[in-house]
Formats: structure tokens, C-alpha cells, sequence
């Protein structure tokens, strides 16, 4: 997919699963590798800024089990980043794991952000997909046909996130960032290939705020208006809540 190289903020996102059948402790055993050695070594590449690594809240065998998400400074970094010596070294490692039957590869791909959103504010002209204390995340991305697509974008942009300052007001409810699909970098053993056009992440203090935002006024006002405006309705592609595990700074 060709991109318009803005100079906006990428996220890359790598999520997986133990594969059937895999030894729990040599799963672990990579885990901990990746965790120590393996995204020490690529935050030295330049313009990534930070990597997060999250575990899924409750297991599903829809989503992913566990998964890092990348910060890029923009576009360029990320494409810098596959010619870059550490993440092809480690591309290498990772095929191993997978033709040992340790670790079964989901989702490969990047998002670029549109909008950002953060109860703290953040630094005037330097948009940032980073966030901290709040190390539980929700990944929501609506199955758009492409009239739905259109509209969705349409009416989010002008009006739908005008709800989001309300959002910020609740307890526990750290940001929220929409971003368009920028592409994939799928290495061949990916499982997934077709990727939601427009994700959105929620930010959240822990569990709890995530349940208190579940089950409030605000959210619901906003999917009573999104439903007069889609009255056929919008189905979740990807509705799904992680937990921080481990994050590294530049």
C-alpha cells in the first residue's frame, strides 16, 4: 500500500499466540528473551521511540494472546526500520521460533495516527503515540463496508469526536488515539493479512476504568447518536482489552 510520507506519528503492531501445542516453558523462555534482549536491541534504531509490550485481559481464541506495539517519530522511521541491521536480525530469529512450534504470528501491520487525545495535555505541534500510567489498553475497530466507510469518517471527524473531551472527564480514562492503516510488513508466516482501515485505542488507568467506561452515560449517549446515523448498525472487526507488561523509553 503507498503512503502520502506525512510527518505524522506510526504505531507498528506485533501480536501472537504459543502455538498449539508448544512447551509452556520454552514459550516463556522466548517471552523473556524478547522482553531482555531482543527490544533492547531494536530501540536502538533510529526514530523508534519506545516499545510496549501487553498481554490480552481475557483470553479469546479470536485475538492475539500477547503482543508489542512499536512508536515510531513518523512514516519514514518505520520503513527506515526494516533496513535497519537489529530488526533484520531478529526478523531471522523470529522465523526460527515459529518453525519450532513456539510461537504462532497474528497480526503485522502499522497505523499511522490521525488524532490524539490525552487527559494530560501534550506538547503543542509534537503529536505522541506514547502514553504512560495507563497500562490497559482497548483495540476497537468497526467492519466498514465502503458507504459505511465514508460516513463513519465523515461524521467522526465532524462531529462523533467531540465526545472524546467527555470521555476524558471519567475517572481512570487516560487518551484515546484514531489511526488509519499505513501498511504491513507481513513476514509470510502471518496469519493475519487484512487489517481494520481505521483503529481506535483507549487508554486506561486499569480494569476497573475500563468497566466504569463500559457501563457509562457518556459512552452510551455516544452509541445511541452513532446508531441514528448508522441505523443498520456497525459490527466490531477488532474489540479487544490488553495489560502492560513491560515498556521501554528512548
Amino acid at each position: 500500500m503507498k503512503m502520502e510520507k506525512l510527518n505524522l506519528p506510526v504505531i507498528s503492531m506485533m501480536f501472537g499466540n504459543r502455538a498449539p501445542g508448544a512447551d509452556i516453558e520454552v514459550f516463556e523462555r522466548f517471552r523473556r528473551w524478547t522482553l531482555e534482549v531482543y527490544n533492547p536491541l531494536q530501540l536502538k534504531a533510529t526514530g523508534l521511540k519506545g516499545i510496549d509490550n501487553y498481554q490480552v485481559v481475557r483470553e479469546s481464541l479470536e485475538y492475539p494472546s500477547y503482543g508489542l506495539i512499536f512508536h515510531f517519530e513518523n512514516w519514514q522511521a518505520w520503513e527506515n526500520f526494516a533496513k535497519a541491521p537489529e530488526f533484520a536480525a531478529i526478523q531471522r530469529e523470529a522465523v526460527v521460533w515459529v518453525k519450532r512450534g513456539v510461537r504462532d504470528p497474528v497480526w503485522s501491520s502499522a497505523y499511522e495516527l490521525v488524532k490524539s487525545y490525552r487527559s494530560e495535555p501534550l506538547t503543542p505541534g509534537k503529536p505522541d503515540t506514547r502514553i504512560e500510567n495507563a497500562p490497559v489498553i482497548s483495540l476497537e475497530a468497526f467492519l466498514l463496508s465502503t458507504e459505511d466507510e465514508e460516513k463513519y469518517v465523515a461524521w467522526f471527524t465532524e462531529y462523533g469526536n467531540s465526545f472524546i473531551p467527555l470521555f476524558l472527564r471519567l475517572p481512570g480514562f487516560k487518551g484515546c488515539d484514531w489511526y488509519k492503516y499505513a501498511g504491513s510488513r507481513s513476514i509470510r508466516d502471518v496469519r493475519e493479512q487484512d487489517y481494520p482501515k481505521y483503529l481506535s485505542i483507549f487508554y486506561f488507568e486499569n480494569t476497573q476504568s475500563f468497566d466504569n467506561f463500559v457501563k457509562s452515560p457518556e459512552l452510551a449517549a455516544f452509541l445511541k447518536i452513532m446508531r441514528s446515523v448508522f441505523p443498520h448498525g456497525l459490527r466490531y472487526d477488532w474489540y479487544v482489552q490488553y495489560q502492560l507488561v513491560k515498556s521501554l523509553r528512548k
